[in-house]
């Protein structure tokens, strides 16, 4: 099991009641990823697959098992997932409905969207990703990983955007796998 804290990106200035911490570990057959969140406001508005739930209070993990391929797993805070596949931000391949329901989400906020709440929130989201929703890479050692952990909510009345390992471009940017490094 490996703990971390996510640090504040692309700001001036620290922005206050806004903290992520957890932890990653692998099973035989799975990761699990549990996370502690704190933000100034929340967001829930996406519900179902493959939504725009970057827009929400949302978490994330993108994994890499080739160095040049990546998974990205986005999570809001009420465990709508979306998930997609691909070697850079353009042309990614989304993840199958039926690969995407094997992925176990439990969520402190629950499970319906309920719009904006505009006061400091803390909640946890548990994440189960089974070896079976990595489609592409069939036979991979879950534990020869390299990926980043992140946490953004781009349409919040807060807007935000975290990341495990620093990523140094001029705007907010996760698909840059050029920055992933070892999770474990």
């Amino acid at each position: 099991m490996a703990g971390f804290i996510l640090k504040q990106g692309w700001t001036a200035e620290i922005m206050k009641d806004l903290e992520v911490s957890g932890n990653i570990s692998v099973r035989k057959n799975s990761y699990e990823v549990h996370f502690n969140v704190c933000e100034p406001s929340v967001r829930a508005v996406n519900s179902g697959y493959n939504q725009k739930v970057w827009e929400d209070s949302c978490v994330e993990l993108f994994l890499s098992f080739d160095g040049v391929n990546y998974y990205n797993f986005e999570i809001n805070c009420v465990g709508s997932v979306l998930g997609a596949y691909g070697k850079e931000r353009n042309n990614r391949e989304f993840l199958d409905e039926s690969l995407l329901k094997l992925i176990k989400v439990k969520s402190s906020l629950g499970k319906v969207p309920f719009g904006t709440i505009d006061k400091r929130t803390e909640y946890t989201v548990d994440v189960k990703i089974p070896s079976a929703v990595f489609a592409f890479n069939k036979d991979a050692d879950l534990k020869s990983v390299r990926g980043n952990i992140y946490k953004c909510a781009d349409r919040s009345l807060t807007p935000h955007y975290m990341y495990l390992f620093e990523i140094t471009t001029e705007k907010p940017d996760f698909h840059r796998p050029e920055f992933f490094g070892k999770l474990f």
